[in-house]
């Protein structure tokens, strides 16, 4: 279970739920100019191992607003990314070292650099990613399943930022029906038909 999917759990939710109730469903940042109806995001103080993420003390929660939220995470990190660790969209750039777009990044000659995936579009990401049907869509996707190289996987869920996964390339690729049926059946957000389906392997560590 990626950590993006554990933010899915009723566990989580309920603490979630408990941080937001305790703070006065307000974003606790000094300075905010946020609106009273802005979007608003659990923060960890710190990361602790091995823990889940309802596994932590309230004491280690606070209550931000989306705009203070990002900003904490666009604080300097010694500009290396780490597997389970959330990024605002802004500091991507700055990590990647190129400007990322949704869905996969192409660079000048065709070959694919980064993949950024919404979990209700791709419920099963980074393990399974679904290529919808648009021209340029299945190009991208066909050049990804190509290459032998692995890139950097980011997954978004509804709430924090970007999960940074790890890198990625496409082990198989299939366009059955019968299994791209199946799969469509997860992404209900999606509305545009699914051309393939790619499964992925992570980079072995070391």
């Amino acid at each position: 279970m990626t950590y993006s999917q554990k933010l899915r759990d009723a566990r989580w939710q309920k603490v979630r739920l408990k941080v937001f109730e305790r703070d006065g469903w307000k974003c606790q940042a000094q300075k905010c100019r946020s609106p009273k109806n802005a979007m608003l995001h659990v923060h960890h103080k710190k990361y602790l191992p091995n823990r889940d993420p309802w596994e932590y003390p309230l004491t280690n929660l606070t209550t931000y607003c989306e705009k203070c939220h990002d900003r904490l995470h666009t604080e300097p990190n010694g500009g290396k990314l780490e597997d389970g660790h959330f990024y605002a969209w802004g500091e991507l750039p700055g990590l990647l070292g190129f400007e990322p777009h949704g869905y996969l990044t192409e660079a000048q000659d065709g070959s694919i650099l980064c993949a950024c995936f919404r979990l209700d579009y791709n419920p099963d990401a980074p393990d399974i990613l679904l290529a919808g049907s648009a021209t340029d869509v299945q190009r991208k996707a066909s050049a990804f399943a190509r290459q032998r190289t692995f890139i950097p996987m980011f997954v978004k869920g509804q709430d924090f930022g970007w999960e940074y996964c790890g890198k990625y390339r496409v082990e198989a690729a299939t366009k059955n029906l019968t299994e791209i049926a199946i799969h469509a059946e997860r992404a209900a957000a999606r509305t545009k038909a699914i051309a393939g389906v790619l499964f992925l392997e992570k980079e072995p560590e070391g």
